[in-house]
């Protein structure tokens, strides 16, 4: 599943270069539609909806979270949820850090408007992302350090 598809470039991706079955998710009509003209394969289907509140009838592999989960409130229970309900063998997530521009770090202490994106809920340090996967009781197995970004493969422990 890729939760939170966009426009559909990473499903593509997946798709096309990994050759897998993909369900691409996503809570904007235009992105959806844009998805659907753009990045269409037979081996993909775009969803509307909340990822968080669909229900689909099936088992994921993996679920990719790809600059979506700082956007989301209550992010550990999110990752349980998927967790439990679609028992994906691990989460590829991509997520924003906070000091990846030296704007963010320099203006929240002057108490302006900080963020880059004000939809994020959360500008993600190394400390506060480990945090929010051990308190969705989930494991990261890689990580790494790219472009400004915390990419991760996340696990469920057993």
């Amino acid at each position: 599943m890729d939760f939170g598809c966009g426009i559909g470039a990473v499903a593509y991706d997946i798709a096309s270069k990994a050759k897998a079955r993909v369900w691409g998710v996503d809570i904007s009509a235009e992105n959806i539609a844009y998805a659907q003209k753009t990045y269409s394969h037979p081996d993909i289907t775009y969803i509307l909806g909340d990822a968080r509140q669909v229900e689909l009838n099936t088992r994921f592999d993996a679920i990719v979270m790809s600059n979506v989960l700082e956007h989301l409130t209550d992010r550990p229970a999110t990752l349980r949820q998927l967790q439990v309900r679609y028992q994906p063998s691990r989460f590829l997530i991509r997520v924003p850090l906070f000091n990846r521009e030296w704007r963010v770090p320099l203006k929240k202490p002057l108490g302006v408007e900080w963020r880059l994106d004000p939809t994020h809920e959360i500008e993600y340090t190394i400390e506060t992302f480990a945090d929010e996967i051990a308190e969705a009781g989930l494991i990261t197995t890689h990580q790494q350090i790219q472009w400004g970004e915390i990419w991760a493969e996340v696990t469920g422990n057993g």
